[in-house]
């Protein structure tokens, strides 16, 4: 579900730190920009930015500030002429640091205009798939000049988000290659760079609403934590900005992962009303993803297909959409429309970049080949009632309808352990889910005895869900142990998605 909500990645809302030193309540031309930058209103905050420039040209202040809002143009539309600008525009920003840091190695400020116009170069040519030793070049380049920063003034707060990020994502790195980052110098934490992002939030000046919304994607628990944190500050980004399209958005994304279908279709549907500024297309795409994939938890198929076509005709080339396109398929198949379905499972593309997209457009090209084939059977239907039922926080529910397909033979009349083993996984979850920790066991545990062809991918998954139940079960050993067998399995579906899960919840 994690891949429905990449697009509240897009407004990285990162900003520099004019005078903290000097002045803890912030500079109060570069705080209005800012909110109309979260506002949406680009137009205004640039021209503010310029104004800025203008009172002080030396002061790469205001440069920094307008060159954000081309990296937040670029990003969504990776538009090579908005690239190319934005990367003008931090070249100048990097020289008037340096011109700053040469009459004073002590200017802080110039410091992090430098470290931060590095990080996010950075940040831009990975999402971009430019120059990857270039990326990681400036990643360096930010990395270092950020951490000389505080070693210098620690009260530096804003400095700490681009740390806890940076500390974050390195974290996140699968396990099998953390001697490679060690070798070469990096460290991550994902504890640690939470607890910076934090630090950014309580203290800092210019930094307070982006930390707000890392804090937001980086506190995502596994569903069966329970844990309200990510779900609360978006609410507060809402509650702070209500003016604000991405916030509702990004707060519709998060109810629905977390299991409120009806509430994140109000919220897509407030985004849709005040979207009038910038990232119209934008809002207009996230929204109906949204809205699609929260009908189809509702089992409203017809809704769904209805708001997945409106995403289809504002998706990128670039995007990863064979979700999408499986899911809208899915949905005129279910609605009686076989042919439309197979309309779209026809149209799931192959050519997807596999450093970027392989595990999830890899597995629906692999769902949408299938369905050419092989038309829903019975229990196709059964598990996405069920799957729908759980992801709606309906488990009691769920659990009944995975009994029923059990009860029924549904899936033992095919004679196949790749049937078998998504039935039992699913109604582990569903039992992990509502707390019962000793049927899930059962259940993984007949996951990991099957031998699948097609979905071996669930067998190390099975081991992630035990070693997790161990250890909230206060097991350490046997969570461990658990963990370690799914090092036993290579090259099978979600891998590097399993290896952050892994991560983050270790962390």
């Amino acid at each position: 579900m994690k891949y429905i909500f990449i697009s509240a990645l897009l407004f990285l809302f990162s900003v520099n730190c004019f005078a903290v030193h000097q002045n803890k309540s912030g500079n109060s031309e570069v705080l209005n920009a800012l909110d109309d930058v979260y506002n949406l209103r680009f137009n205004e905050a640039e021209a503010k930015f310029r104004q800025i420039q203008s009172s002080d040209p030396s002061d790469p202040q205001g440069y920094f500030y307008e060159s954000l809002i081309y990296f937040y143009k670029a990003l969504p539309s990776r538009d090579e002429k908005l690239f190319n600008k934005y990367m003008d525009m931090t070249d100048k920003v990097i020289e008037i640091s340096e011109d700053a840091l040469d009459k004073n190695e002590n200017d802080y400020d110039a410091l992090y205009y430098k470290g931060m116009s590095h990080s996010y170069r950075s940040l831009l040519m990975l999402s971009l798939n430019k120059n990857l030793l270039k990326a990681a070049s400036n990643g360096n380049d930010g990395y270092r000049i950020l951490t000389a920063l505080v070693e210098k003034k620690p009260d530096y707060y804003d400095a700490y988000m681009g740390l806890g990020l940076y500390k974050i994502a390195i974290g996140f790195v699968p396990e099998k290659f953390q001697w490679l980052l060690t070798l070469i110098g990096f460290d991550g934490n994902i504890k640690e760079g939470r607890s910076l992002l934090e630090k950014s939030l309580k203290n800092g000046v210019y930094t307070k609403v982006d930390s707000k919304v890392f804090l937001s994607i980086f506190s995502l628990k596994e569903k069966d934590e329970k844990d309200d944190k990510s779900l609360l500050y978006s609410k507060q980004l809402t509650e702070a900005y209500p003016e604000s399209p991405v916030f509702k958005v990004f707060y519709s994304s998060i109810l629905l992962q977390q299991g409120s279908p009806e509430e994140a279709i109000s919220e897509a549907e407030n985004a849709l009303s005040i979207n009038n500024f910038s990232f119209k297309d934008e809002i207009i795409k996230s929204a109906n993803a949204v809205l699609g994939t929260a009908y189809f938890r509702l089992n409203q198929y017809e809704k769904a297909a209805e708001h997945l076509e409106i995403y289809m005709k504002y998706v990128n080339r670039e995007d990863r959409y064979n979700l999408y396109l499986f899911t809208l398929g899915v949905s005129y198949e279910l609605s009686g429309d076989r042919n439309k379905a197979l309309e779209k499972y026809k149209k799931v593309r192959k050519d997807f970049n596999e450093e970027r997209d392989g595990e999830l457009d890899k597995f629906f090209y692999r769902l949408a080949q299938e369905k050419i084939q092989t038309p829903l059977r019975d229990i196709d239907r059964e598990l996405i009632t069920a799957l729908n039922l759980r992801e709606s926080n309906r488990f009691d529910e769920a659990i009944d309808k995975y009994q029923q397909i059990i009860s029924n033979n549904t899936a033992s009349k095919y004679n196949s352990d790749d049937e078998l083993i998504k039935v039992y996984y699913d109604l582990g979850v569903a039992y992990s889910c509502n707390d019962n920790s000793d049927k899930a066991i059962e259940y993984f545990n007949k996951c990991i005895v099957l031998k699948p062809e097609r979905e071996k991918w669930l067998i190390p998954h099975s081991y992630f869900e035990l070693g997790k139940i161990y250890y909230k079960n206060g097991n350490s050993g046997k969570g461990e142990e658990m963990f370690e067998k799914v090092y036993d399995y290579d090259n099978f579906d979600f891998e590097s998605f399993l290896d952050m899960r892994l991560a983050n919840f270790k962390n």
